[in-house]
């Protein structure tokens, strides 16, 4: 097969992929699974950022004008334009528990497919809704915070209400890169992207 006839099924992906720790997969643990291309594909980042996500944004956007081909993509975008998307926040797993309230389903943690052990620093959290959000962390501090959405979800007003009001506090943008949006951050505008995924 020539090369050039190969589709990419997304049209961007995160230039910057998570460690791993060798070996910290233990049997009976609950992981949250990824693709290596779903990581950061919609996620939180911080407004200061705007340029940045500008940048990368109109990358994505051109790919989708000029690279579309059916169902897939003859370029792909890799986004290096925000390879620290929370730079400049303070942001704890301490209090994102407290604000997605008790509910919420904390796993082990955040490994790919297919890869021994897991995300180093890595984190999950599934709401009632299965509205899931997973990220990394040291020490408690928050450096990457996205999410991720099954398909057909409904019910989730509530969870997406306390994602947006934890969003608000740090003054964070929903970005979907994938669909070249962004969405400042209340829950009417995060109900806005939820409407659109339908």
């Amino acid at each position: 097969m020539n090369p050039r006839d190969i589709l990419y099924s997304l049209p961007t992906l995160s230039n910057e992929l998570p460690g791993l720790e060798e070996g910290s997969a233990q049997p009976g643990q609950r992981v949250l699974e990824l693709h290596e291309d779903e990581w950061r594909q919609l996620e939180l980042v911080a407004h200061t950022l705007e340029a940045s996500i500008e940048k990368d944004m109109r990358a994505v956007a051109r790919i989708h004008q000029k690279h579309r081909q059916g169902a897939g993509f003859d370029a792909i975008h890799i986004r290096k334009e925000v390879p620290s998307p929370l730079e400049g926040t303070w942001l704890t797993l301490e209090e994102l528990r407290g604000d997605l309230g008790e509910k919420s389903s904390w796993w082990d943690g955040v490994s790919f497919q297919g890869t021994a052990g897991r995300v180093a620093g890595g984190f999950a959290v599934k709401q009632p809704s299965g509205l899931t959000l997973y990220g990394q962390q040291r020490g408690g501090r928050i450096q990457v915070l996205a999410l991720r959405s099954p398909e057909g979800l409904t019910g989730a007003e509530e969870d997406l209400r306390r994602v947006a009001g934890f969003a608000a506090r740090h003054q964070l943008y929903l970005v979907d890169w994938c669909r070249v949006d962004q969405f400042p951050p209340t829950a009417a505008y995060f109900q806005e992207w939820l409407s659109g995924r339908s």
